[in-house]
C-alpha cells in the first residue's frame, strides 16, 4: 500500500513538472521576439496590347429606321476595319441598347427620337496602328469613345519580377534592422502582398465627330509602372 502510494505520488510530481515545462515553452513561444518590414518591387512594363472601346450611335423618330441606319453603320465599321487588315475576331460587340428621349413640358411628357447604341471593342496586337484603327472607325461610322485600355503580354514576367525585388529588399531592411539591434534573423513567419500600379485606361467619354483630321491620331501608351509591396514577418534571435 505504501509503495503504490510512493507510485502516485511520483507520477503527479512528474505530472505536474511537466505541466510547468510545457507552460513554459507555450509562454516563451508566445513571447518569441519579431521584426516587421515591407519592400517594394517597381517594374517599368511597355504595352504591347491595346483594346478600343467605342460605339455607333444612330438616333431617328423611327425605331425601326433607327435601329436599320445602326445596323448599316455598323456593318461598315466592321467592314472597313477588316479591308484595313484588322482581324475579324478582334472586333467584339460589347453591347446594344435602344432607347427612346423623354422630356416634360407644361407637366406633360413629350417622346423624342428613339437612340440605337451598338458598341464594341477592337483588340489590337500592333499597338502602333491604335491612330489607324481609330480612324478607320470613325471614317466608317462610329461616333462615340469611351476608352483605349493598354495591357501587356509578359504582365505576369513582370510581376515575378516585381515580387521578387519587393521579397530582397524587405530581407535586406529585416537583416539590418536586426543585425543593428545586436540580433539574428530567423525565419520568415509570414509574407502578405499588396499589388499597385498597372496600366490606366485613357478615357475619353465623347464623341468622335470632330477627332478625324489631316493627320492621323496619335496615341502613345508609353511604359506603365508595375508595382508590388510585400509586409514580412521574421523572427528575430
Amino acid at each position: 500500500m505504501k509503495r503504490t502510494c510512493f507510485l502516485i505520488g511520483t507520477i503527479l510530481v512528474a505530472a505536474a513538472f511537466s505541466s510547468c515545462v510545457l507552460q513554459r515553452a507555450n509562454s516563451d513561444a508566445s513571447q518569441a521576439r519579431t521584426v516587421t518590414v515591407s519592400g517594394t518591387g517597381n517594374v517599368g512594363v511597355q504595352a504591347d496590347i491595346a483594346t478600343i472601346n467605342l460605339a455607333v450611335v444612330t438616333t431617328n423618330r423611327s425605331v425601326m429606321e433607327a435601329s436599320r441606319i445602326n445596323a448599316d453603320a455598323v456593318a461598315k465599321v466592321r467592314s472597313d476595319l477588316i479591308k484595313a487588315g484588322y482581324p475579324a475576331d478582334s472586333i467584339v460587340t460589347d453591347g446594344y441598347t435602344i432607347n427612346q428621349d423623354v422630356s416634360y413640358r407644361n407637366g406633360a411628357t413629350v417622346r423624342g427620337d428613339y437612340r440605337v447604341s451598338n458598341s464594341m471593342h477592337i483588340v489590337m496586337r500592333n499597338i502602333s496602328n491604335i491612330g489607324n484603327a481609330i480612324d478607320t472607325a470613325v471614317n466608317a461610322g462610329a461616333n462615340e469613345f469611351s476608352s483605349i485600355i493598354f495591357s501587356a503580354s509578359n504582365m505576369e514576367g513582370a510581376l515575378r519580377e516585381a515580387r521578387t525585388e519587393a521579397v530582397k529588399k524587405a530581407y535586406e531592411a529585416a537583416n539590418l534592422m536586426a543585425s543593428t539591434a545586436g540580433a539574428e534573423l530567423g525565419r520568415v513567419i509570414s509574407i502578405t502582398e499588396q499589388r499597385n500600379g498597372g496600366f490606366v485606361p485613357v478615357v475619353n467619354n465623347s464623341t468622335l465627330a470632330d477627332a478625324v483630321a489631316e493627320t492621323a491620331t496619335m496615341v502613345n501608351p508609353g511604359k506603365q509602372n508595375v508595382s508590388v509591396t510585400v509586409l514580412c514577418v521574421y523572427e528575430i534571435q
